[in-house]
């Protein structure tokens, strides 16, 4: 008998800089009705679920009012609700460049007690059976040939092209540029490999303090809302639809979700603040 998986992989949520209509602390919102709604085996959250914006290199804006334990919190809440609301489905956390902040934090300030202050011990990961790696590390979907991994090797202008190029005879599907792309090229076994940007699910003006943290970025209005179904056959032949989210929309197995009329969730009251 055929067995059929699907595997649901999002990233660069950034809380609390998350677009509430698409995900949410309190794990509702448009991405996870949808995974809901397709009875994915597993979620796999591929990096900068938390923006850590206190342990950032670039400094503090004044003006941005959420300091470490805030932060931390909404994390643990974040995870124990996805759990709370997918109980049976494997969850699967890659860390990103944003996670990795905290990890060189530690190491930087205070390296005596790093196996203490562990992102994954502040949020729980274990007690709540969540698989989590460590950034950078490769997350192959079951036996198939799609590997998951934060960032691209290249972040260029056609950064999928490029980072196909130098990652020959492997798909990739990667995170962190906040882009759409892709880009594909057949292999001398006439194999098509393929390199996915999968865009992002943050938000650049929600509320002033997003646009405080992201309007420095160079770029940041080429910022597009993606995410990714990736269904395995038999545990090894696998098919990856990136599916686009253009204001608050998208159209996933024929079914239109859309939220443009939705209330901004402000789904925890310190979020309301920042």
């Amino acid at each position: 008998m055929t067995r059929v998986s699907r595997t649901m992989v999002i990233n660069d949520l950034h809380i609390p800089f998350h677009d509430s209509r698409l995900v949410s602390v309190e794990a509702t919102g448009m991405i996870f009705d949808i995974a809901e709604d397709l009875a994915v085996d597993r979620i796999l959250l591929n990096g900068d679920v938390l923006d850590c914006y206190n342990w950032n290199s670039y400094g503090i804006h004044p003006a941005v009012q959420v300091d470490m334990e805030t932060e931390l919190y909404l994390g643990r809440c974040f995870f124990e609700n996805l759990r709370e609301r997918f109980p049976h489905t494997e969850l699967v956390f890659c860390y990103g460049n944003h996670e990795a902040r905290f990890e060189k934090w530690v190491i930087e300030k205070c390296k005596p007690v790093y196996n203490i202050l562990r992102l994954d011990l502040e949020l729980g990961l274990e007690r709540l059976g969540i698989e989590w790696y460590p950034y950078q590390q490769t997350y192959t979907i079951e036996s198939s040939d799609v590997k998951v991994v934060h960032s691209p090797p290249s972040y260029s202008v056609n950064g999928s092209r490029a980072s196909l190029l130098k990652k020959i005879d492997q798909t990739f599907l990667y995170g962190c540029t906040h882009r759409e792309q892709k880009s594909c090229i057949t292999g001398g076994s006439g194999a098509v490999y393929s390199a996915y940007f999968n865009g992002w699910l943050g938000s650049v003006d929600e509320t002033p303090s997003h646009q405080k943290v992201f309007s420095y970025r160079k770029g940041h209005v080429d910022w597009q809302q993606c995410f990714s179904i990736v269904t395995t056959i038999d545990e090894v032949e696998s098919h990856v639809n990136q599916i686009s989210i253009r204001n608050h929309k998208c159209v996933v197995d024929g079914h239109l979700y859309d939220y443009s009329e939705e209330d901004l969730k402000n789904d925890l009251q310190y979020t309301q603040e920042l």
